[in-house]
This record gives C-alpha cells, sequence and structure tokens, in this order.
C-alpha cells in the first residue's frame, strides 16, 4: 500500500511539473556542429530558428549574433567565418588565428560586446568602428 502511495505521489509531481511547462517554449529540434548550433525553438505563434554561437577562444560562453567586440584592443570576432577582424594600419585584416600583437592577450578573461542583429548582415562591420569605440569603450 505504502508502494502504490509513493508511486502515486511521483507521478502526481511529474505531470505537475510537466504541466507547468506546457505553456512555455519547447525545444523541437536541435542540429549541430563544432563550431554552432542551430536550435529551433516552438512557441505560441510557430517555430523559430535560433542559432547558437560558440567560439573556440570561449566555450562556456553563447553568442546569438554574428560579430563581438573586443573595445580594449578594438578587433572583431566573425562568429560566421571565424575569423579576427582587426586594423594593420590603415587596412582591415581578417585572420583565422589571433595576430601576434594580441599574442598574450587572454580574450576569453577580456570584456568582449557581442553587436546586434542589424549587424549580423554584413560583411564590413569595422565601418562603424569609430562609432563602436565611442559608444562601447572601457569603463
Amino acid at each position: 500500500m505504502k508502494l502504490i502511495a509513493k508511486t502515486l505521489g511521483i507521478v502526481l509531481l511529474v505531470g505537475l511539473f510537466a504541466s507547468s511547462n506546457a505553456f512555455s517554449q519547447k525545444v523541437v529540434k536541435v542540429k549541430s556542429n563544432p563550431h554552432h548550433k542551430t536550435v529551433v525553438v516552438k512557441n505560441k505563434n510557430g517555430k523559430v530558428k535560433k542559432v547558437v554561437y560558440r567560439p573556440h577562444w570561449a566555450p562556456k560562453r553563447t553568442y546569438y549574433h554574428r560579430w563581438v567586440y573586443f573595445p580594449r584592443h578594438n578587433f572583431y570576432w566573425d562568429n560566421v567565418k571565424r575569423v579576427y577582424v582587426y586594423r594593420n594600419g590603415v587596412k582591415w585584416v581578417a585572420v583565422a588565428t589571433l595576430p601576434d600583437v594580441y599574442a598574450k592577450v587572454n580574450i576569453e578573461q577580456e570584456k568582449s560586446v557581442e553587436l546586434t542583429e542589424a549587424d549580423d548582415s554584413t560583411e564590413t562591420v569595422y565601418d562603424k568602428n569609430e562609432q563602436h569605440i565611442r559608444e562601447l569603450k572601457i569603463e
């Protein structure tokens, strides 16, 4: 009799937790590769696709947009192409490995700013570099 009561109690608790989540978003599908994963979330309006990036230099961080800016050193990380973009003299350069001038920088520990969705479609985010320097400076 006690076993039936315990089992019934557990079933009721599980049912309670399951029904409380019924009105929240539910993950429908997850596609993953080593650099990012695509999460399809079902909400009351239908399915929404979200891309989640985890750069190799910060595997515990999660980014949802293409560009990450490092204000202290004034360079960018492109989550889509997986390159660093930095100014070399008067030109902007994209490279796959951290440039020598930043070799001693632990970018996982550095302050980084994820740029907005409006910047996701641009290839030349550095065109707004002066604005980024003004608005996203280190305090």
